[in-house]
């Protein structure tokens, strides 16, 4: 929990734990992309009462869709960043620090209460960053080995005790596993 609100990750990564290719590329995600399978992302958005995303994941995200970020409108969105941002255009878009991520829950979104949650969402260091302060982890794993790109998870993070909720396995090879943070 950050600021009294539950915090989750909803996210794909290769068998050898990347969530990008080295030049943030996600075209190894076209391998289970089907029309009729969401993998559950549509129950997990229908629980989101805010979004907190890393800078870079923010930008590349922002530039593979043309300049517009995809959820700016549905949620309040909060960007973590170390650098000032020119992007003041986005509505419901704020960019801070790490350190000013809870008093930015508080004041602008409500409290996670019953299966409401803040997203999480990357990259790789901001998910390191909170990692002990994650309470459901979704890890969808495409079967594909990238060799290289960005991690899931960085080096020098705490040690976090998870319970393992569930496991499904789809057509396409995904193998979706959930967890939650252990007491």
């Amino acid at each position: 929990m950050i600021g009294g609100r539950k915090v989750g990750v909803f996210a794909a990564m290769s068998l050898d734990g990347h969530l990008a290719e080295p030049n943030d590329g996600l075209d190894f995600l076209a391998s289970v992309q089907r029309e009729d399978e969401d993998y559950g992302y549509m129950a997990f958005a229908s629980r989101v009462v805010g979004y907190v995303v890393g800078r870079r994941t923010f930008d590349v995200v922002t530039e593979l869709c043309g300049g517009q970020f995809p959820h700016a409108g549905k949620w309040p969105i909060y960007v973590v960043t170390s650098t000032a941002s020119d992007r003041s255009d986005m509505d419901g878009v704020t960019f801070g620090s790490l350190e000013n991520l809870a008093s930015w829950l508080e004041a602008n979104t409500p409290e996670t209460q019953g299966d409401g949650i803040i997203w999480c969402d990357g990259g790789g260091q901001l998910i390191s960053a909170l990692s002990d302060q994650i309470d459901e982890w979704t890890l969808s794993v495409v079967p594909t080995l990238l060799g290289a790109g960005i991690p899931l998870f960085r080096e020098g993070r705490p040690s976090v005790r998870l319970l393992a909720v569930g496991a499904a396995s789809y057509d396409s090879g995904l193998i979706q596993l959930r967890y939650t943070l252990a007491p």
